[in-house]
């Protein structure tokens, strides 16, 4: 492994392959979204290149975009450029908001912040009443044998599928946020869809992953060349996108 890299600051070495081939996510999510709390201002929390910023900017939510990676966030301010968008260096334990925010939202980010740290900031940044939104998207082969042909590939690696496939009624961070004084009405919301694309466009999404990014060059490059032995053209995949709400209390 990699051991020099910080895992979390590894996606700017591939920010235009991360957003051309990493999925973006379903409408209805941020339908369900806006209409929980119709914000006019949020707090993004990991904007990466803005696959989910793009998206709230051009309903005209005013976004400050935190972003700790260079790489990243080059491509984010190429996107943002004519949209309500404010990019912010730094991380949620690094940034210091003006005034509080209707919205909080994190996709495919929260879990690199701090645990220590991170509901208290995230309260902070939020007025009374306004909105906490949590979501990822996970994946896995949609076909079951050869689900099992790439799972046996990636326990040699000692990988396996990004997320907790979503079996339970309530994953984490449910029962966590649960807990917490600070915020109430908790919702989870699941939606699950398929995503078919070319198998080289497969293996690039999976190089843009952290698990992939840490490993050395020659041992990622021989994972992928066994992954591409035993994947179909095109790859189908099964993707289930979880959305966790909260209000400020």
């Amino acid at each position: 492994m990699a051991g020099d890299k910080v895992r979390a600051l590894t996606f700017g070495e591939v920010a235009e392959e991360y957003d051309r081939v990493r999925p973006g996510y379903p409408p209805e999510l941020f339908e369900d979204i806006l209409g929980y709390s119709s914000p006019s201002t949020a707090l993004e929390i990991g904007a990466g290149t803005g696959k989910a910023t793009l998206v709230f900017a051009s309903r005209g939510v005013q976004v400050v975009a935190l972003e700790p990676d260079p790489g990243m966030a080059l491509v984010l301010r190429q996107h943002v450029a004519a949209l309500p968008v404010t990019i912010a260096m730094g991380s949620l334990e690094s940034y210091e908001p003006e005034k509080p925010v209707d919205l909080v939202y994190s996709a495919q980010a929260f879990h690199w912040t701090a645990p220590e740290t991170r509901w208290n900031r995230t309260a902070a940044a939020l007025r009374p009443g306004g909105s906490l939104a949590l979501f990822w998207n996970v994946e896995r082969v949609a076909d079951s044998e050869q689900r099992r042909q790439v799972e046996t590939i990636l326990s040699e690696y000692e990988l396996k599928w990004p997320g907790e496939w979503p079996e339970s009624d309530h994953l984490e961070p449910y029962a966590e946020m649960a807990e917490l004084p600070e915020f109430g009405e908790l919702r989870q919301e699941i939606y699950r869809w398929e995503r078919t694309l070319a198998t080289a466009d497969y293996l690039a999404h999976l190089g843009t992953q952290s698990a992939y990014l840490m490993l050395e060059d020659e041992e990622r490059d021989e994972l992928l060349d066994r992954l591409r032995a035993v994947l179909p053209e095109p790859v189908t995949l099964e993707m289930a996108t979880i959305l966790y709400l909260a209000k400020r209390v």
